[in-house]
């Protein structure tokens, strides 16, 4: 009978010796690399002036496309969760508020002065040029195609208005409702439900009340950006302040873990 041949015991030290030579090529890539960093970020402290900056999101707010850059006037605040991207035209004190989103990736996207793009709401369209007027309300949650909304205007929370439609000066969309396409909403009148419908004549302290609450929501956007741009020090510093905790319900039979109420933040 022949002998059953043995591994060989050179093939498991090759493999092994191979392993080990893997292992050590990361941990010098590893430690080339943060060596790399150090020395980033202290010849950026020699330099005096200019410093190292590690910033907290690496989101960007404004977005340019290629030939398609947004244009923002002066005194606007973009939150840090919201985008604007492409050929937006952005007027001079408008927000964009958190989780909203102005794309103009296709096709135009044109708002005035003093208008509030509320909480996720998305506006834009693949289809048509989108213009909002100034001094407009556009609720959260609201998704705006290509249409056309006039100055003053308020839609509601959750609404949808489609490629086509004209919402007029002064009008008001109530919350929830659905702007079917080519449907005009006359200046001055209330549509609700879906598909919107006249609903009734606004009076005048309504309509100057919609511009009023325009306003009201953007004197909000000088301390929203004072917050939103605080430093990473800063931040951490605010942190200490704060009072409130989360107990954390720890299973431990054998009384090893010291339990203790940590920070939320």
């Amino acid at each position: 009978r022949d002998t059953p041949r043995q591994p060989s015991r050179s093939l498991d030290s090759s493999h092994t010796l191979r392993g080990k030579m893997a292992r050590m090529v990361g941990t010098v890539g590893q430690m080339l690399r943060e060596t790399g960093i150090a020395l980033e970020r202290l010849g950026c402290r020699l330099q005096g002036n200019i410093s190292f900056e590690d910033p907290l999101t690496r989101h960007r707010e404004v977005l340019a496309l290629p030939n398609h850059k947004p244009s923002v006037k002066a005194g606007c605040f973009i939150a840090p969760s919201a985008a604007v991207v492409g050929n937006v035209k952005l007027g001079a004190k408008s927000n964009v508020w958190y989780g909203a989103v102005v794309k103009a990736s296709a096709h135009a996207v044109e708002i005035g002065e003093e208008t509030n793009i509320m909480e996720g709401a998305v506006v834009g369209s693949t289809s048509a040029k989108t213009e909002i007027g100034s001094k407009v309300m556009i609720g959260s949650g609201t998704v705006v195609g290509g249409a056309k909304v006039g100055d003053g205007a308020s839609v509601g929370m959750n609404c949808v208005v489609a490629d086509g439609a004209v919402i007029e000066a002064g009008a008001a969309i109530a919350p929830g409702s659905a702007v079917f396409a080519k449907t005009t909403v006359p200046a001055g009148q209330l549509f609700a439900g879906s598909p919107a419908k006249y609903v009734r004549d606004l009076s005048s302290a309504e309509t100057s009340a919609m511009v009023s609450a325009a306003s009201a929501a953007g004197l909000l956007a000088t301390p929203h950006s004072t917050a939103c741009n605080k430093t990473f020090a800063e931040v951490e510093a605010e942190k200490a302040g704060y009072k409130w905790k989360e107990m954390k319900e720890t299973i431990d039979t054998h009384n090893l873990i010291e339990n203790k109420p940590p920070s939320i933040w």
